[in-house]
């Protein structure tokens, strides 16, 4: 399901698949990002975790540049297997709180030239 709602986001999104380790209170879960944008970023995880948390967060960006932070989780939508309908996912949106300046610059400019080469 897609959704057709109004657009809240402030800042520009770009899908950009990157390795990603989200340190939870209850350890430490590897994915990789759906999307990310200067602001926050969109994470299939395989735990649950819960809306208004905070956790660590390093982004694998480059070679040689990973970006370390903290996220609050925003939503948390549970992808279902069709064919035992139990969640084996967890998509989850996460608003950066606390990121260095200069992280987030980095981050606007990829997201703006990844932008760029879909025109």
């Amino acid at each position: 399901m897609e959704w057709k709602g109004e657009e809240r986001r402030r800042f520009p999104r770009a899908n950009f698949p990157c390795k990603i380790t989200v340190v939870s209170p209850i350890r430490y879960l590897n994915s990789h990002t759906e999307n990310i944008s200067e602001g926050g970023i969109r994470v299939l995880l395989e735990e649950k975790l819960s809306p208004y948390s905070v956790v660590g967060v390093e982004i694998c960006v480059d070679k040689g540049k990973s970006i370390k932070c903290k996220a609050r989780i925003v939503w948390v939508k549970e992808k279902i297997n069709p064919l035992e309908k139990v969640p084996v996912m967890y998509d989850t949106g996460m608003e950066f709180i606390e990121i260095n300046d200069c992280d987030r610059e980095y981050l606007r400019k990829l997201v703006e030239k990844i932008l760029s080469m879909q025109e």
